[in-house]
């Protein structure tokens, strides 16, 4: 028999898979087609890929910066 401990413990678990599992069907919602306030996946990815190679130029100077003072 479990105790209340037990119960609880598997209630909080339950609970924060129900959060998670809400806010990915939200972040998937603003892809999907029938959102009138829709986002475009494909720009969205352009963006995104933009901003990581920004990022990757700033860590490479970063990075070389550090080890010009070793």
């Amino acid at each position: 028999m479990e105790t209340k401990k037990d119960l609880e413990s598997r209630l909080n678990s339950l609970r924060a898979s129900y959060v998670s599992i809400n806010d990915i069907a939200d972040e998937i919602w603003s892809y999907h087609p029938s959102n009138p306030d829709f986002i475009n996946p494909i720009r969205v990815y352009e963006e995104l890929v933009l901003k990581l190679k920004g990022l990757e130029e700033k860590i490479s100077k970063l990075e070389m910066q550090i080890n010009s003072l070793n």
